[in-house]
Formats: structure tokens, sequence, C-alpha cells
């Protein structure tokens, strides 16, 4: 658990920095309010008010977390006299801003973004800077990214193994507990901070039916990365993993980053996969190894950011 004094300063310098934002706060995704800071000088029946209104959203935060309702993208909603801004934090914790509702929501959704990406990295116990720009010229340069990438990537396995699990819990923090079969190809994009460099993903999640085979050759073309997955439940998913990997071989003519991914590890009574198979495995194909569980979302932003520091070393290697 991080220090509150850390956290407590930047929101209040945040609130400090911007018009028109009347409070903020960070919500865990179970509904229980990690801090929050209202700005001076409301008295006590405008502090009661926004008190109750911090109380009622962290419901339905952890309303919409339970049921696979909150997306990870900005997220804004006005109701007569307050707005509201949302910004994912990571997996666990949301950062939310209360503002009135004229306020210029363009520029505290900028700011939210700078602030909640301090935030992710006091929480890790990182050291930052709690300073906040105070112009909306200072903002821009400091959020604006030193690099920008945009990167191709394939996720491939067995039918049924996660692949687009993974994608949606990546994108959207949400879990499709109904396994509905891809139709040959489905494209999911995001965005990822890695450092001062912004990576644009383009998800191609492919189907891992054998009567697909022919079509997934079109789908491969121009990939940059890949994530090779396989469910831990089912020792056949993780045989069949060298056949994914020489597809990806014969289908990009040029060496991209992989990853090998076990997925379900939250199924710990069912393991049938250990994870020195896995990591002896991903040594035998020289690639790098992960362990995720797209239900709980356990190690997912992990694997993408090391799949997207893989993507720029590779990127500026051949360029």
């Amino acid at each position: 658990m991080a220090e509150l004094g850390p956290l407590n300063m930047l929101l209040q310098n945040y609130l400090t920095a911007t018009k028109g934002s009347e409070a903020v706060f960070i919500v865990k995704r179970d509904g229980s309010i990690l801090t929050s800071i209202i700005r001076p000088g409301f008295d006590e029946q405008a502090i009661g008010g926004l008190t109750s209104l911090i109380r009622y959203i962290s419901d339905i935060v952890r309303i919409d977390f339970e049921t696979g309702m909150f997306r990870k993208s900005m997220q804004q909603i006005s109701t007569p006299g307050k707005g509201f801004i949302f910004r994912q934090i990571n997996p666990e914790a949301v950062l939310i801003t209360i503002c009135e509702e004229k306020a210029n929501k363009p520029v505290l959704t900028a700011y939210s973004v700078y602030v909640a990406n301090k935030i992710e990295k006091i929480l890790k116990g990182e050291t930052v800077s709690l300073d906040v720009p105070r112009t909306e010229d200072e903002l821009k340069e400091k959020i604006t990214p030193k690099n920008e990438y945009v990167f191709k990537i394939v996720i491939i396995g067995d039918a049924g193994v996660g692949k687009t699990t993974t994608t949606v819990q990546f994108a959207h923090s949400k879990f499709e507990s109904e396994y509905k079969p891809t139709i040959g190809v489905s494209i999911v994009k995001n965005e990822y901070w890695i450092g001062d460099d912004l990576v644009n993903f383009q998800i191609w999640d492919i189907a891992g039916q054998e009567f697909w085979k022919e079509m997934r050759r079109i789908y491969y073309s121009g990939s940059q990365g890949c994530l090779i997955l396989y469910d831990v439940t089912r020792p056949m998913s993780f045989k069949n993993v060298k056949k994914w990997f020489d597809e990806v071989k014969s289908f990009v003519p040029t060496e991209i980053p992989c990853v090998l991914c076990a997925n379900k590890i939250d199924l710990e009574d069912e393991r049938k996969v250990t994870r020195e198979e896995g990591e002896q495995l991903a040594a035998e194909l020289n690639i790098p190894y992960e362990e995720i569980s797209a239900k709980t979302s356990e190690n997912i932003d992990e694997l993408f950011h090391h799949l997207g520091v893989l993507l720029i070393e590779n990127y500026q290697k051949n360029k």
C-alpha cells in the first residue's frame, strides 16, 4: 500500500492547478475509497453533498467492475450542475474528478491522464515529482509523447485458450465468461504509455480453429509482434504451442518479438501444465514467458508492457 501523503499532495496540486474541479478521489475496484480531496472553500453543506457523491460513484464503480461494464478508456458523465471524469490508473484503481458542469472537460481530461500516470507510479512504490503543470501550454508539453508508435500484434493459440478474453480484459477491464469463438479475426485498438512513449496497439485476435488456417495467412500480414497463448488446464493447448510458433515463422517473413503466455492461472486446482514446463518451452523457443489470468486480469498489464518494450526495442534496432 502506497503512503497517502504523496497521493494527497499530488491530488491537492491537481485541484489547485485546474479550474472548475471540485473534488478528486481514487476508488479501488471493490468500491473502497483509497483517498479523496475536496477543494478548500466549500461550506459544510457543499462538502456533505460532495461526500455523498463520492460514496455514490464509488458504488457505481464497484458494480461496473463486477458486471464487466467498466471501460479503461477515458469516460465522462454530465449531470445538471456536475461533471464527472473517470480515468483508470491500473487494473485495481480509478481516478475520478468531480467538476462544475461548465468546466473545460477536455483540459480536465488531459490533466486526469497526466495525474493518473503519476499515481500509477506512486502505487508501484516509485518516487515521482508531485508537481502539476499550472498552465495548459505547460501541460501540453508534459503530456506530449517523446515518441509515438503504432504496432500490429497477433494473439494466437488453440480455440478456447482465452485469446479474446485476454484482449478484452486489456482493452476494457472486462471478463467475458461466455465463450464465443472468434469468426476469423477481431481487431481491438488500445493506447498504452511506456515511460515517455505512447504505444498504439492494434491487437488482431485470430481464430484458433483449424479450418481458419488458410485465412490466417492473410491476417498475419504486417504483424510486428505476437502473443502465443495456452491454457494451463489443457495440456494439448500447451503441446500445440510449437505448431503456432512455426505458423508465425512461416507466415511472417521477418523475425518479430513473441511472448509465450500461460493463461487461466486462477484455476490452480485444475492446473495441469506447471510454470517450470512453460518456462522450459519458452527457453527452447528463445522467447519470453508470462503467466496471466484473463478472468482476474492478473499480469495482463505487465504482459502488454513487456511486449511493448520488446516492440520498441525491435523497432529502434531495425529502423
